[in-house]
């Protein structure tokens, strides 16, 4: 999963519930977290990506296919080299 991947799906849930108007303005609420505090999108980006990687590794312990355990492998081992 790629860097840009995780960062549309952060976006994508926090702007599940559509943009906050303010009179004429419209905002994402993505767009407000990331330039109002940058520091809580980071923690919400890597709290997603430690999510993701406790999903990967239930189905790691239950799969019995190796290429399917190499495969999941992968992915936990490109989640936990992120770079924000």
């Amino acid at each position: 999963m790629r860097n840009e991947m995780i960062n549309e799906m952060v976006d994508e849930m926090l702007d599940e519930q559509g943009p906050v108007k303010i009179g004429n303005l419209t905002f994402y609420p993505s767009d407000i977290v990331k330039q109002m505090d940058p520091i809580a999108y980071r923690q919400i980006v890597l709290d997603v990506i430690d999510s993701h990687i406790s999903d990967l590794q239930y189905d790691l312990e239950r799969e019995d296919d190796e290429e399917e355990r190499q495969a999941i492998q992968e992915q936990i081992d490109e989640l936990e080299n992120f770079s924000y």
